[in-house]
C-alpha cells in the first residue's frame, strides 16, 4: 500500500500526458498509441519496455506480491478509470510485439494508467496497439444502473430523507450506503426489491447527457454532496428516451459512470444484505445479472442438500425446520431439568459423606466416591462441604463416561497451615 501511495504521489507532482478517455461511454474496443509507461519508480518515456525490461529491474518478486507493477499510458482509451464508486475496467492491450493484461484503470491527473502485467513480449513508445475491455464491463454497467434504481426505490419506500453516502459498483455486486436512522424491515426491503424489479420489467430507457451544473440542479438531478463538480456535469436520466424528454425521467442523478441503454438488460435484482455501518448510515448489498444467477444456483444447491438430509421436499423445509426447533427446545428444557436433579443428587451424596467423615481435631476428612457426576457438579459439591464444615480436607473419586477423576479440595485454614489441594 505504501509503494502504491508513494508512486501515485510522485506521479501527481509530474507533468503527465493527457489521455482521451471519451470512448469509455461508447466502445469496448479501440485503436490507440503508446505514449508512456510507469512502475514503482515513476513515469517513463523510454523507447521500449516489456518482460525483459521488467526482469532487468528485478521485478519478478514484485510481480508475485502485486501484479499492478507496471502501467501503460495510451493516447486514447475506452477503459473506464476508477471513479465515483465504480471500479476501473480491466482487459487487454495488445500489439504485434506484445500482450498486456490490464487489471484495472486509474486516473492520475488527466492521464489514465492501465495497471497490470505483460503476458508476453514488449511495447515501444509510439507503437500502435488495440485496447479491449473485458466482458465484465457489461455486468458493472448493469449494477451501476441498478444502484440508481435502488436509490429511487428507497426514497419511495423510506422517504425523501434517504441520501446517498457512498457506493461501490463492480461486476460481481453493488453496494449502496445511505442515511437512514433505523434498520429497514423485511416488508420495506421486499417493497424496494419489487419497485426496482417493476422498473426493470418495464424496460425503461436510460439517457446520459452533459449539461451546465445549474441546469442539472434545476432539472432536479441528485448529486453526491461529498463530490466536487465542475461547471459542466454528466446527468443520467432513467425513464427519458432522449435529451428532449429529460423531464419525463423518474430518476435523475449526477454521474460519470457507465450505464446500460435500457433497464430490461439488468434482468433481476436481489438485496442480499442490509446492515448498519455507522450511526444513522445503513448499507445495502445487492446482486444483478450473472452475480444473481450464481447466487440462486448456490441457494438451490443448499436447498437440495437440506431436502436430502431432512428427507422432505423443498416446499416442506420450513415446516420441518420449525418442528426440529420446537423439538430441540423441548429436549434442552428436559436436559436442564435432569442436570439440576443430578446436581442435587451429587450434593446429597457429598452431604452423606460429610456426616460419616472422620475428624482430626476440628477438621473433617471427607473421602468417598460420587456416582455419575460431572466436573462442574463435583467442584460445587467440594465448595459446599468446605463452606458447611468450615475446616475440611476433601477427596472425591468419580467417573464421567469412560473418564475417571480424583478431585481434592482443602479449606483455607489447612492451606494456610501446611497442605494445598495439589499436595
Amino acid at each position: 500500500a505504501q509503494k502504491t501511495t508513494a508512486v501515485k504521489f510522485s506521479l501527481t507532482s509530474k507533468e503527465l500526458p493527457v489521455t482521451d478517455d471519451s470512448l469509455k461511454y461508447q466502445a469496448d474496443k479501440c485503436e490507440s498509441e503508446i505514449i508512456g509507461w510507469a512502475d514503482f519508480e515513476g513515469y517513463h518515456t523510454e523507447e521500449s519496455f516489456g518482460i525483459e525490461n521488467i526482469r532487468k529491474k528485478d521485478y519478478i518478486q514484485i510481480a508475485q506480491e502485486d501484479e499492478r507493477k507496471t502501467a501503460v499510458i495510451l493516447q486514447k482509451t475506452c477503459f473506464y478509470a476508477e471513479a465515483g464508486g465504480q471500479i476501473g475496467d480491466c482487459g487487454v492491450i495488445e500489439s504485434v510485439n506484445g500482450r498486456f493484461i490490464a487489471d484495472r484503470a486509474e486516473k492520475i491527473g488527466d492521464s489514465v494508467f492501465h495497471w497490470g502485467r505483460f503476458e508476453k513480449g514488449y511495447f515501444h513508445i509510439g507503437e500502435k496497439v488495440t485496447a479491449i475491455v473485458s466482458k465484465d464491463r457489461n455486468s458493472t454497467r448493469k449494477n451501476h444502473t441498478a444502484t440508481h434504481l435502488l436509490q429511487w426505490a428507497l426514497q419511495q419506500v423510506v422517504g425523501k430523507s434517504v441520501a446517498q453516502q457512498g457506493s461501490f459498483v463492480s461486476p460481481d455486486y453493488l453496494r449502496f450506503d445511505f442515511i437512514c436512522p433505523t434498520a429497514l424491515t423485511a416488508e420495506q426491503i421486499k417493497k424496494v426489491e419489487d419497485l426496482v424489479q417493476e422498473k426493470i420489467d418495464s424496460d425503461e430507457p436510460v439517457t446520459c447527457t452533459l449539461m451546465p451544473r445549474n441546469q442539472a440542479r434545476k432539472l432536479g438531478a441528485m448529486a453526491l454532496f461529498s463530490e466536487k463538480y465542475g461547471e459542466e456535469v454528466r446527468v443520467v436520466c432513467i425513464g427519458a428516451d432522449s435529451k428532449d424528454t429529460l423531464c419525463d425521467a423518474f430518476s435523475r442523478e449526477f454521474c460519470g459512470g457507465t450505464h446500460i441503454d435500457r433497464t430490461s438488460a439488468i434482468g433481476g435484482f436481489k438485496i442480499i444484505k442490509e446492515e448498519s455501518i455507522s450511526a444513522g448510515v445503513r448499507r445495502i448489498t445487492a446482486l444483478t445479472g450473472s452475480g444473481l444467477n450464481a447466487y440462486f444456483e448456490k441457494v438451490s444447491a443448499i436447498t437440495d442438500q437440506l431436502s436430502e438430509m431432512l428427507d422432505v421436499p423443498a416446499d416442506g423445509l420450513v415446516e420441518r425446520a420449525s418442528q426440529l426447533l420446537k423439538e430441540n427446545k423441548r429436549l434442552l428444557k428436559e436436559a436442564k431439568g435432569a442436570s439440576k436433579l443430578k446436581e442435587s443428587n451429587v450434593a446429597s451424596e457429598a452431604g452423606v459423606l460429610l456426616e460419616k467423615a472422620e475428624k482430626i481435631g476440628q477438621t473433617s476428612i471427607v473421602v468417598g466416591r460420587l456416582s455419575g457426576a460431572s466436573d462442574e457438579q463435583v467442584r460445587s459439591a467440594i465448595d459446599m462441604i468446605k463452606k458447611k464444615a468450615q475446616s475440611a480436607a476433601v477427596i472425591f473419586g468419580y467417573a464421567d463416561n469412560d473418564k475417571v477423576t480424583i478431585a481434592a479440595g482443602m479449606s483455607e485454614d489447612i492451606i494456610k497451615r501446611c497442605l494445598s489441594d495439589g499436595d
